[in-house]
């Protein structure tokens, strides 16, 4: 049915999730400022909304490196340069390998049956080093990085770029995979492309996307795409 695969990043082939506590907690750490469970789901929350207004939008690629951080800081009470906490985190994420289970696999058997794309609305200096530590490039024709177009998704010039790399293919022989609702499968839907909804187990669920699938592991995608 498909012959492009248009698969995010975050959460979705990388670990995210791991990457970022552990980029969090080192950052923390080593300016000797407490770090606990709360302070992640604290820093989690402020950092959910500051890329939800990116994504929309209403806040500029140049504030959302720093804005998080001072927001935390803000919170907490703490007095220290938000500008140096968000250099060392993103430095601290772009080392990290963490990948979900089975996603590299996933991708070996993917790239022999499909065109992969990558498109993710992370920030370029923390992307490009991950795919380079992680070694995964070459299996992808195209890699659009939000940071580095100008656009992010679900606006449909995301996806008008990313169709302009890889050679306008029709719409219908495409489907996006992700896990954000309104990012990947909000954005996929409205571009005319299928998406698939990689509902993370304890994420809300959400009834009325109308993706054309969902599912809760990315292994499940072998049962979609590579079943004869």
């Amino acid at each position: 049915m498909y012959s492009h695969l248009l698969l995010d990043a975050d959460n979705t082939l990388w670990d995210f999730s791991a990457a970022e506590a552990s980029a969090l907690e080192r950052t923390l750490r080593t300016r000797d400022i407490d770090w606990s469970e709360e302070v992640l789901g604290e820093y989690r929350q402020i950092n959910h909304r500051a890329w939800s207004d990116y994504e929309k939008g209403l806040l500029p690629k140049e504030q959302l490196r720093t804005i998080r951080f001072q927001r935390l800081l803000d919170h907490y009470r703490l007095d220290h340069p938000a500008e140096e906490l968000s250099f060392d985190y993103r430095t601290y994420l772009s080392e990290s390998t963490h990948m979900l289970d089975g996603a590299v696999e996933l991708l070996q058997e993917l790239k022999a049956r499909y065109t992969l794309v990558l498109i993710t609305n992370g920030l370029k200096e923390v992307q490009r080093p991950r795919l380079k530590a992680t070694e995964l490039e070459h299996y992808f024709a195209a890699i659009v990085i939000s940071d580095e177009i100008g656009v992010a998704k679900p606006n449909a010039g995301f996806f008008d770029y990313t169709m302009e790399q890889i050679g306008h293919p029709d719409k219908s022989k495409c489907l996006v995979v992700g896990d954000n609702p309104n990012a990947d499968v909000g954005g996929a839907l409205s571009y005319g492309f299928d998406a698939c909804w990689l509902r993370h187990p304890g994420v809300a669920d959400r009834p009325k996307l109308g993706e054309t699938y969902r599912i809760r592991d990315i292994r499940e995608l072998r049962g979609i795409l590579l079943s004869d």
